[in-house]
């Protein structure tokens, strides 16, 4: 920018230097080519940050869409899994998706009480902080657990690292897919020094699978 700058004011060789007005009309240009790159820069950012894939979760059941810059990766023991690699901490946060048919009886008041029991073998130092109901397009129901836990994300790689403190939203909710009812799991998590900067990346998650915003 400062090289077509100072292209435009250099005078010609073969003419004489530009009046005043044509001056101003070349620092016009300069001014209009400069606002033009930064909102250009500013339309790119924000295509970019609003990008998102999607995921399937299967027939007559919603489709999760998350951040287009997160990668999918090793999902035992969930049916899908993304990480954000642009996360600081030695924990990525990510988005896991657990889908299973619903057991007999078995209901969001029952699920209530039951999941932070399994939530409590899973994960180590688990603390459930909350449980709200949530609603879901049509009015369905859905629960959001916030909660707290220990993990130790270098262990497996034999690296020194400390053990991080975890924050997590499990929202859960029951979808028939045209065969049978089933549990719909979606687990968001972050370091929990990260949770505020992946806020609104765990909203959108959230409202893609049809929770209503501010709830």
């Amino acid at each position: 920018m400062a090289a077509l700058l100072a292209a435009l004011r250099r005078p010609s060789i073969t003419n004489q230097p530009p009046s005043p007005s044509e001056q101003r009309r070349n620092d016009l240009l300069v001014i209009v080519v400069i606002l033009f790159a930064i909102f250009l820069g500013w339309g790119i950012r924000y295509n970019s940050g609003n990008a998102v894939r999607q995921f399937a979760l299967g027939d007559q059941l919603p489709t999760l869409a998350y951040p287009a810059a997160w990668l999918e990766a090793q999902s035992d023991g969930v049916l899908f899994r993304a990480i954000d690699p642009a996360s600081p901490s030695a924990f990525d946060a990510r988005v896991e998706l657990f889908v299973r048919d619903l057991k007999e009886g078995e209901t969001l008041d029952t699920l209530s009480a039951s999941w932070p029991l399994r939530r409590t073998q899973e994960l180590e130092r688990f603390r459930n902080l909350a449980v709200e109901v949530a609603q879901r397009t049509g009015d369905q129901p859905a629960l959001v657990f916030t909660y707290a836990y220990i993990a130790d994300p270098t262990r497996e790689s034999g690296s020194l690292g400390l053990p991080v403190v975890v924050k997590g939203q499990d929202l859960l909710f029951i979808a028939n897919d045209g065969i049978g009812e089933r549990l719909v799991v979606t687990t968001v998590t972050a370091d929990a020094t990260e949770w505020e900067s992946h806020t609104d990346a765990f909203t959108k998650i959230f409202a893609s699978l049809g929770v209503q915003e501010g709830e």
